[in-house]
């Protein structure tokens, strides 16, 4: 269980917009709009944080380039709650056995509970409009958390799962949380905007083993215990600007600075007594790493046909000057002295490279649907020079890889306030490598809006970073609400 609880643990220790015109300042009083088309709402707004090339996501504008805040008309505010909601446990009990501490009776008594919650969160964003100013933000939190405990016999399942007798107990909680802030002007053709992000994680986890013989039998008292934590932090500013001098065409560009850091913290001790004897050996260790980046992204869209739309997009990230920091101390306490070991030195100096492009096309048979697909291209190269504790080059290391991925969605306003979407997408550096999406939208009237998506789950690896956060890994099955409403 200690392994496997270790890769949870450290496991993560490793667009833009649509053609129209600038818009014009908001009325006193909006007039409600009743008949929904394609133009007046694109394709896969909400949830499933799905972009096409072609498309824009309005509410996510911002991410990739702060003048796309323009895009929104209105003045807004909305919320997003959701994630997977098939959280529950099991439990079992074998002749009353409890999965707490105790004495071990493996032939006479056993207990099992686990428990967990994964990926639940929600989000608070929204906008003000005024004449030709817009200024607003989001608010995100996401939280997982998984639960084991076990006192029983020993259980091997080689090479992933091992537990020894005794009771074995495992805690893992996930949190993150953003706040961003935009601002963005629209002087036609033109717009501007500036965008500040932070982005902290932390990922805790926990595990405890004891084997405590019934009193009457004779036998060694065996403790283990283990704890980890990894905490991440972006700060992120970013500038953009966006040329959109009709409904046929539209080019943007934004370039970013992130400061990035990411702390790693463990403890693992065990002791054990036996007649005479005990020994308490253990270690702790901190791995402090920094990093600064500068991001380059370019996207655009163009109307080919009154019913076909390409578009295309390129993202590049260049993290320099990455450090590894380390220090750590083990000891063995064993006979009457026993000894301690401290080391404090650099342990490794990096970088990395990450290159995004790709282009698609939104096909409209009518003004109720829109049809889509994307392909893209995502590469990732990372260099590193290791050191021992004399400072001494012990090691380089190169290493990239590189994936294409697909994306293919359908919408279709069944009535004029109603819409369903569904979607593929598939990534050769995910499990499954096959992920589905769909939704329902409905238009109360000109002020409120509301959006149901689902995404399937998935477990991606072609994002190596040591930055990455936890939930562009691991990513469970989705169900998101969104409620917006204009004023």
């Amino acid at each position: 269980m200690r392994s496997v609880l270790s890769i949870f643990v450290f496991f993560g220790a490793g667009l833009p917009a649509l053609g129209q015109e600038p818009p014009p300042a908001p009325a006193t009083t909006p007039a409600p709009v009743l008949a929904p088309s394609v133009k007046d709402y694109p394709a896969f707004d909400g949830g499933t944080r799905v972009e096409f090339y072609a498309e824009q996501n309005v509410y996510r504008a911002y991410l990739a380039n702060p003048a796309d805040f323009t895009l929104l008309e209105e003045t807004f505010v909305a919320g997003d709650f959701g994630g997977d909601l098939s959280f529950g446990g099991f439990a079992y009990s074998r002749n009353r056995g409890k999965a707490e501490p105790g004495p071990t009776e493996p032939e006479d008594k056993a207990g099992l509970d686990v428990s967990y919650t994964a990926g639940l969160g929600g989000r608070a964003f929204g906008a003000y409009r005024r004449d030709f100013l817009v200024v607003g933000g989001a608010f995100d939190f996401n939280r997982g958390a998984a639960s084991f405990g076990y006192n029983g016999e020993a259980i091997t399942v080689d090479p992933f799962f091992t537990l020894d007798e005794g009771y074995n107990d495992a805690d893992l909680v996930s949190q993150k949380y953003s706040i961003t802030a935009v601002g963005a002007a629209a002087l036609e053709p033109h717009a501007v905007g500036l965008s500040f992000s932070l982005t902290p994680e932390r990922i805790e986890g926990d595990y405890d083993f004891e084997y405590l013989p019934p009193e009457d039998e004779e036998g060694d008292h065996r403790v283990e215990r283990l704890w980890g934590r990894r905490e991440v932090k972006d700060y992120y500013v970013k500038g953009g600007y966006s040329l959109r001098p009709g409904e046929d065409f539209d080019v943007g560009g934004a370039i970013g600075l992130r400061i990035l850091r990411s702390n790693l913290n463990w403890r693992d001790e065990s002791a054990e007594e036996v007649p005479a004897v005990i020994t308490k050996e253990g270690e702790t260790g901190t791995l402090k790493m920094k990093g600064r980046a500068v991001t380059l992204g370019g996207s655009g869209r163009y109307k080919l046909l009154e019913n076909l739309r390409a578009g295309g997009a390129l993202a590049m990230e260049f993290i320099r000057g990455i450090t590894l920091d380390w220090k750590g101390e083990t000891w063995d306490l064993a006979g009457p002295f026993g000894e301690r070991e401290i080391e404090d030195y650099r342990l490794a100096k990096g970088s990395e490279s990450h290159y995004a492009f790709g282009g698609g096309l939104a096909f409209y048979p009518d003004e109720k649907t829109t049809l889509t697909f994307d392909y893209g291209y995502d590469r990732l190269s990372v260099s590193a020079k290791v050191y021992d504790e004399k400072r001494s080059l012990v090691d380089e290391l190169e290493f990239s890889c590189y994936h294409t991925f697909t994306r293919f969605g359908v919408e279709r306003w069944i009535i004029d306030e109603l819409a369903a979407k569904v979607g593929w997408e598939q990534d050769l550096f995910s499990y499954p490598r096959n992920v589905f999406f769909g939704g329902l939208a409905y238009k109360f009237d000109g002020d409120w809006f509301i959006n149901y998506d689902y995404r399937g789950g998935q477990l991606t690896v072609n994002n190596l970073s040591l930055f990455v956060p936890f939930d562009d890994v691991v990513k469970p099955a989705s169900h998101r609400f969104t409620v917006v409403r204009y004023f």
